[in-house]
């Protein structure tokens, strides 16, 4: 539960953070003010909640097929055993 958590809130932000190391390199490596003063923040957070959506389809769907991968087919009954005989 930890790992979903975990994987969207990163997903989340890591156009945040991408942005910010686009700041950081542009200014020449100095940590002069703010690395995300004049970011488009709205279009950050866009990108931000589809990355973290897909990543929960994504982590959801792997658990699913997963989940069906290991199920085992259910064993015949014995009603199904004496009608083939």
């Amino acid at each position: 539960m930890i790992r979903f958590f975990l994987a969207i809130v990163v997903m989340f932000f890591l156009p945040f953070f991408s942005y910010a190391a686009y700041s950081f390199v542009r200014r020449g490596g100095k940590l002069e003010g703010n690395l995300l003063e004049g970011a488009p923040v709205k279009w950050l957070a866009i990108a931000g909640g589809v990355l973290a959506i897909g990543t929960l389809v994504n982590l959801v769907s792997m658990d699913i097929l997963e989940y069906e991968r290991t199920s085992q087919p259910p064993a015949p009954s014995e009603d199904a055993e004496k009608s083939g005989r």
